[in-house]
């Protein structure tokens, strides 16, 4: 069946976007006044840390999300990359119940594996790098905040499963839940006088509410109960054989996110290593304005994904031009204009809450500019990534080892200090991703970037006038 993207699916996603960017914000005053400098920075190596550890899922929650909208198409059988010809009406159930188990086997091996890394080198990290802090309370903070990582990691899986079937409203209804727990405990244990170890429980009542919601809303999707669907009662060979079907381009995907983290996140590691908790603090502010931006930008493009990639199963080519004309148009007018607010608004008002701060509008700029030229060529490798085709692991992967070592270089040699890390990340991608995945996206849509803006500018014009 075709997946269909209704208008509540997109205020929903924009919703739970908008929930999950302004909670981080609203939460940001209640850490700047109950944290030092160095707990808030240590809070934000927690992030980057665990965020490097959500990347060991490698890659298959994309790919398992694609996968599943491609069976609810009708693809009567997975395919390593491209479609399968033979399309039916309905989903099929025992491909669907084969998918299913293959994502919990793949999280329960991926969960152990992270586990291992966050008890020991990533324990070893946060002691490093809090050297002189309570290291009881680091200790205890850190260990509720691992924990809750694991959970989210295991149960990651539900967000590919109701993406995959097209639940975008569900899903973002559930992120929007969590996330306001964690919100509403996280300023309660702050007031407590809790400190570090009340954000970490705050992050770990988002995790476990996430994961119990996630749940019912699947299993009790009408559509997916009238089914049949039984994921233990499938054979371990075909699960196997799925697995290996799409594990191709997973570790592709894994590949280019372990990129993406060292393009992006890692700058957060770089910083409190080589420039102090105090500055990496301020920096990562900086980042998460960006980030923000970004990802309410990006909103509309990935509520359309699995209406592509389910258009693309089933041949439908025009579709899939409109989707991401509207999707790239849609990404540049929200970014200017966040960009602008929080320059204008928001960081007059960081002065307000910590006088004295080190929060730089400038920092924020550069910061900005470069994560709008690499989201920019992200959104057209996700259109390659919606077509089952990732052409652009290798690419990708040389740019961020360059970009991690010219950052390095500059800071040390040059003495450019923030302004090192932004520059020799910014460098390698403008050289060859920032327009060769644009144009490549394009042509395998057999049009031109600039074709497919004015067909997006123009399809929302029409539906705005009607």
């Amino acid at each position: 069946m075709q997946i269909k993207v209704s208008k509540s699916d997109v205020l929903w996603n924009y919703a739970g976007t908008i929930v999950s960017m302004s909670s981080n914000f609203v939460l940001l005053p209640f850490l700047m006044a109950f944290l030092s400098d160095e707990m808030l920075g240590l809070w934000y190596v927690f992030v980057a840390v665990g965020n490097l550890v959500m990347l060991f899922e490698f890659g298959f929650n994309p790919t398992f999300s694609r996968n599943f909208a491609f069976c609810w198409a009708g693809a009567r059988r997975l395919t390593r990359e491209g479609r399968d010809s033979e399309v039916g009406d309905e989903a099929d159930p025992a491909l669907l119940s084969c998918l299913i188990a293959a994502c919990k086997m793949v999280y329960g091996r991926v969960t152990l594996v992270a586990l291992a890394v966050l008890a020991v080198p990533g324990t070893a990290y946060v002691l490093h790098v809090s050297a002189g802090l309570d290291v009881a309370e680091v200790l205890a903070s850190w260990t509720v905040y691992a924990a809750a990582v694991l959970l989210n990691l295991y149960f990651l899986y539900y967000a590919a499963m109701l993406r995959g079937i097209g639940s975008i409203a569900a899903d973002n209804k559930i992120k929007i839940a969590s996330k306001a727990s964690q919100l509403a405990v996280t300023a309660l244990l702050l007031f407590m006088g809790l400190g570090l170890f009340g954000a970490a429980v705050g992050f770990m009542v988002n995790s476990v509410l996430y994961r119990v919601l996630g749940s019912r809303a699947f299993w009790r999707d009408r559509r997916v109960a009238a089914m049949g669907v039984r994921d233990t009662l499938v054979d371990r060979a075909e699960v196997r054989e799925v697995y290996r079907t799409i594990s191709y381009n997973a570790y592709k995907d894994g590949a280019v996110q372990v990129a993406n983290y060292a393009s992006t996140q890692a700058s957060t590691l770089i910083c409190s290593a080589m420039l102090g908790l105090a500055e990496s603090g301020a920096f990562s502010i900086a980042l998460q304005f960006a980030n923000a931006i970004g990802n309410l930008g990006l909103a509309l493009a990935n509520s359309y994904r699995p209406m592509i990639q389910s258009a693309y199963q089933r041949g439908d080519n025009g579709l899939i031009r409109r989707a991401a004309g509207k999707g790239a148009v849609v990404y540049l007018a929200i970014y200017v204009a966040g960009y602008l607010g929080v320059l204008v608004v928001v960081y007059p008002l960081l002065a307000v809450f910590k006088p004295g701060s080190s929060f730089s509008p400038l920092v924020y700029s550069g910061v900005s500019m470069y994560l709008l030229l690499y989201d920019w060529h992200s959104l057209f490798a996700s259109m390659l990534c919606n077509m089952n085709k990732i052409p652009y692991t290798g690419a990708y992967i040389a740019t961020s080892a360059c970009g991690l070592a010219l950052s390095v270089a500059l800071i040390k040699t040059a003495g450019l200090g923030v302004w090192g890390l932004v520059l020799g990340l910014a460098l390698p991608q403008l050289v060859y991703n920032n327009w060769k995945w644009p144009q490549a996206a394009a042509r395998e849509m057999g049009t031109t970037v600039p074709a497919l803006l004015r067909l997006g500018a123009e399809s929302l014009l029409c539906r705005k006038g009607k």
